[in-house]
């Protein structure tokens, strides 16, 4: 396990590439893996950037499917949700190393209740493929250990994907219409590469008025809540900041209470449904003397007026597909203040550390059995 900044570097610059080919070649898989009638409705399970992916997914596999569809941390679905979940459910599990002990239990309980399962993994040798019914694995290139950053993008893509299937099962897309999706989203690609590039100098500048006692707070609402919540990871594995994500509503009810000169909060902004918001919550930041960020649509002028630093992303991207873009600004941060830092990911020079770790996720017994369905004997 090589801890080097490069492999975050590489794994940020790489994305673009991913987003270009990735898409149409998931579709393809998942069509021939998920046939018959459409799932009434559909679950995404996972810990970690492979719960955080189900949020960001949410939103367009509901605006595609027309179906209800629930992104759960694996506990919560394993040992609560399951109790309760209808017959017709699709359960699909993420996790890049397939070893998470809560994602395979999930899957596990699912199928003792008869539920559909699918696995997404990078991993096809691994306990979540022997627990999932069916597996859909991607791909991307190896740039060696690191805070994830193309294993989200491939899991979010992998999301995307299902969706689009199961929409086409059940008549809400026909083909002509899944074809002009996936061609929506691999035409983000030049997007993403130009997002890194816009980003790269209010990162370095960002990062470098922080330090390991800097409150930073990321605010997002629908689809980028799962970013903010990906962005407060990054900072966490890279350097153990600990930073903190909030519901863009939400955090005007607990963080504005925190906020005073010398925190940090990013405010996640693309256009749709909860800009007007997020521009209440840059303006409320700055009345209390705090440094307001925003991550905005580059022709975006009144969200950007009111921020102290902006993250510019190229007009156009639609809300239901902004996570796959709006994620960069904070692995940029995050890269740019672990490098300054000199700090070692996850705290993983320290062996007792990474053993402890390891041992809570990958080797935390599993139940025999799922929890009672409310009502039964």
């Amino acid at each position: 396990m090589q801890l080097k900044w490069e492999n975050m570097r590489a794994g940020i610059d790489a994305q673009a590439d991913l987003l270009a080919r990735a898409p149409r070649p998931l579709y393809e898989e998942v069509s021939g893996l998920l046939t018959g009638a459409a799932p009434t409705r559909l679950y995404t399970v996972g810990c970690g950037d492979s719960y955080f992916c189900g949020l960001a997914a949410e939103m367009a596999i509901e605006l595609w499917t027309g179906a209800p569809v629930e992104a759960l941390e694996s506990l919560e679905f394993s040992r609560y949700a399951i109790r309760t979940a209808p017959e017709g459910s699709l359960v699909t599990a993420v996790s890049n190393s397939g070893e998470v002990a809560r994602s395979v239990e999930s899957l596990q309980f699912a199928r003792e209740r008869g539920l559909s399962t699918l696995g997404v993994t990078y991993n096809p040798e691994s306990r979540l493929a022997t627990a999932a019914e069916k597996i859909l694995k991607y791909d991307y290139r190896d740039v060696g250990f690191g805070p994830g950053t193309m294993s989200y993008l491939a899991s979010v893509l992998s999301l995307l994907a299902v969706g689009l299937r199961v929409a086409e099962l059940g008549g809400r897309l026909d083909r002509v219409g899944v074809d002009a999706e996936i061609a929506a989203i691999e035409g983000l690609s030049p997007v993403l590469r130009e997002t890194i590039e816009l980003a790269e100098e209010p990162a370095a500048r960002l990062a470098a008025a922080l330090s390991p006692e800097t409150d930073l707070f990321f605010v997002g609402g629908g689809p980028n809540y799962g970013t903010a919540l990906f962005a407060m990871a990054k900072m966490i594995e890279s350097t153990r900041h600990n930073t903190v994500s909030q519901q863009l509503e939400e955090w005007a009810h607990e963080q504005y209470f925190c906020c005073v000169p010398g925190t940090y909060t990013v405010v996640l902004a693309p256009q749709g449904y909860s800009v007007d918001r997020a521009r209440e919550q840059l303006r409320a930041v700055r009345d209390m003397k705090g440094t307001a960020v925003a991550v905005c649509a580059a022709d975006d002028e009144e969200t950007k007026e009111l921020a102290d630093i902006v993250f510019p992303v190229p007009a156009g991207v639609p809300e239901h597909l902004s996570p796959l873009v709006y994620c960069v600004a904070s692995e940029l941060i995050s890269y740019h203040f672990a490098v300054a830092s000199e700090a070692v990911m996850l705290g993983f020079d320290d062996e007792w550390r990474k053993e402890v770790n390891f041992r809570q996720i990958f080797r935390s017994a599993i139940p025999a059995s799922a929890p009672n369905v409310p009502g039964a004997r």
